[in-house]
């Protein structure tokens, strides 16, 4: 064996131990062998260090790319869920807000006109009658709703409950509403109809939704009731 091909196995670790002793005896003995070995040695090693550096570099790149895309996808991933967090959040209270009682009655709710004792403007308003209805529509509805009272004990007129509770919507004074409603309910003059839908709204205002539901299924259950189309509408979102 040549001493070119010692030190090509040399290189490649394949030297057996009769080998391996030729080389030390040779590097001892031969000048020219031990300058030839420690160039071919040192010009592998230059090889194997710059490939070890390339692929460490290499594979260190990738570490890097993978770390930045385990950084990234994870923030990625954090505001995709923060943003779907964020529009459910909003989505559920808008639901919640848009369908709460106070909410739907708001959107439900407008103030009975004036259909039982229509005011002429510049009569004599000395008739308490009159007085009632003026103070009703000028929204005057505390003194209404007072003259309203006295004017159904002394008259009977049943009509003037259903007035009496519409002032009591406006005052914000729901329990009273209700239960001026349901007295006007044991009659059946033209305003019942009317009276059925608001003594509804009442209840939901009052947050009471199993009874405002029980009286817009018995509105929504005829076209000819009052407010049909509106207790269908409203039912659909309680």
């Amino acid at each position: 064996m040549n001493k070119e091909e010692l030190i090509a196995k040399y290189i490649r670790n394949e030297l057996n131990e009769s080998e391996n002793n030729a080389i030390q005896e040779l590097l001892d003995s031969d000048p020219d062998f031990k300058e030839q070995f420690e160039f071919e040695v040192s010009v592998q090693s230059a090889i194997h260090n710059n490939e070890y550096n390339k692929q460490k570099q290499f594979f260190k790149d990738i570490e890097n790319k993978n770390n930045t895309e385990n950084k990234t996808k994870p923030k990625l991933w954090y505001y995709m869920a923060a943003s779907i967090i964020l529009l459910v959040s909003i989505g559920f209270y808008w639901k919640q807000y848009s369908s709460s009682p106070e909410t739907l009655f708001a959107d439900y709710y407008t103030t009975a006109s004036n259909t039982s004792h229509p005011i002429i403007r510049n009569q004599n308003d000395t008739d308490e009658l009159t007085k009632a209805f003026i103070a009703y529509e000028n929204e005057a509805y505390d003194q209404a709703q007072i003259l309203f009272n006295n004017l159904y004990k002394t008259s009977n007129n049943s009509e003037l409950l259903f007035y009496e509770g519409i002032c009591y919507l406006e005052m914000n004074k729901t329990q009273g509403a209700i239960e001026t409603f349901n007295k006007h309910q044991t009659f059946q003059d033209k305003l019942a109809g009317k009276s059925q839908w608001y003594l509804a709204l009442a209840y939901l205002k009052s947050d009471e939704k199993s009874k405002a539901k029980n009286l817009l299924e018995e509105i929504s259950s005829s076209t000819s009731n009052y407010n049909y189309d509106k207790a269908k509408d409203l039912l659909s979102k309680l």
